[in-house]
């Protein structure tokens, strides 16, 4: 018996495959085009800045999850403040 024809399953468009490799090039490309980021940052202009410096990632040590993490962590703090309103551009150490 075919039961995948007895399932309720939404039906979408969207494609089960995620494919990162050839989609992540073409979304890098779409954000070079259309400036987002620096137009963030021209919004931004006035306010009230907000400086996170980056260090390196893994300056005395081998690479681990934990710097994956930092990197992670320090990228939702820079962008929280900017949608709080404050020129928050990323400053890499």
């Amino acid at each position: 018996m075919d039961y995948k024809s007895t399932l309720n399953l939404p039906q979408t468009a969207f494609p089960m495959k995620a494919d990162l490799v050839a989609r992540e090039p073409e979304r890098l490309k779409k954000w070079e085009q259309s400036k987002l980021y620096q137009r963030i940052q021209e919004q931004r202009a006035g306010a009230e800045k907000y400086v996170l410096h980056d260090g390196p990632p893994f300056a005395n040590a081998d690479i681990h999850i934990g710097n994956g993490l930092n990197k992670i962590l320090k990228d939702l703090v820079v962008k929280y403040k900017s949608l709080r309103g404050f020129h928050a551009p990323y400053v890499p150490g």
